[in-house]
């Protein structure tokens, strides 16, 4: 894919009522330039897949999106089986991705497993509740080496190259103790990544967030946060926030286990990032 491809694959995405922005497909494209692929029919894109590795460790797949007259064609299949085979040539062990049910079948036949749920919560509207709105609003920093090493704890290898660049394009507010990001999305703002060492530190960092976000970014009311069904302590604190389920989507993985730590991530980066 050659950035020019960009408003192109975001008619596919659109499309699709996906909440991924124009920003979001460029960022994939610096992070990954050669990771972008497409299949096009007459100048237009038709089929995409993004690979975006984070090391040699893992690999994360997104964006598989077909237009819808030319499914059932194999071509999410071609794309498919072509990440694989660039990761394999990479030394990739682990490939990960997040599969809505319609996908999940072709990805078990490339050799995928379900490892965990993911879970979409949405809001509209910015109002908290009074015993929220007494929480002091945290202070913006940017992640610090030791945030860094937290999220890597977490997420089970370095992602530095993805939330360097994700900090300066999202809000982000954080403590020695955890921290949030969040960002515009074509539908709806959307709240992550967020690792957190506790519960009650991931609950404080979440709705700062949110009001500081009230104030200053109103234009945007409605919320999507995606999180992991195993983390019960995530789940309440959207619950005490007024999110409410949205969907649901199966993380999938091809290869090595890698060892991380569920328990911590409060709000994936989005099913294109992991």
């Amino acid at each position: 894919m050659k950035p020019s491809d960009v408003t192109s694959a975001m008619e596919l995405s659109a499309a699709a009522n996906w909440n991924q922005t124009r920003e979001d497909w460029c960022r994939i494209k610096q992070l990954s330039p050669t990771g972008c692929r497409c299949i096009k029919a007459a100048e237009e894109i038709v089929a995409t897949t993004t690979l975006l590795p984070y090391g040699t460790h893992l690999a994360w797949i997104g964006m598989v999106l077909t237009r819808p007259e030319y499914r059932r064609q194999g071509l999410a299949r071609r794309l498919m089986e072509d990440a694989i085979a660039m990761a394999e040539q990479h030394g990739i062990r682990t490939l990960k991705l997040d599969a809505t049910d319609q996908g999940r079948p072709l990805y078990e036949s490339l050799g995928f497993v379900v490892e965990t749920t993911i879970e979409r919560w949405g809001r509209d509207g910015c109002e908290l509740s009074p015993a929220a709105k007494e929480q002091d609003c945290l202070r913006n920093e940017q992640l610090s080496h030791e945030l860094i090493s937290l999220d890597t704890q977490a997420f089970g290898v370095s992602r530095r190259t993805l939330l360097d660049p994700l900090s300066r394009s999202s809000k982000c507010d954080a403590t020695p103790n955890g921290y949030v990001f969040s960002r515009p999305g074509r539908v709806a703002r959307y709240l992550g990544p967020c690792v957190a060492n506790s519960g009650y530190e991931a609950e404080q960092l979440i709705t700062a967030h949110l009001q500081s976000s009230k104030s200053k970014e109103s234009n945007q009311d409605s919320w999507y946060w995606d999180l992991l069904s195993t983390n019960q302590e995530a789940i309440s604190c959207a619950q005490k926030l007024g999110f409410t389920q949205r969907r649901l989507l199966w993380r999938m993985r091809r290869g090595e286990k890698i060892e991380n730590n569920d328990a911590m991530v409060y709000a994936i980066a989005g099913f294109e990032l992991g």
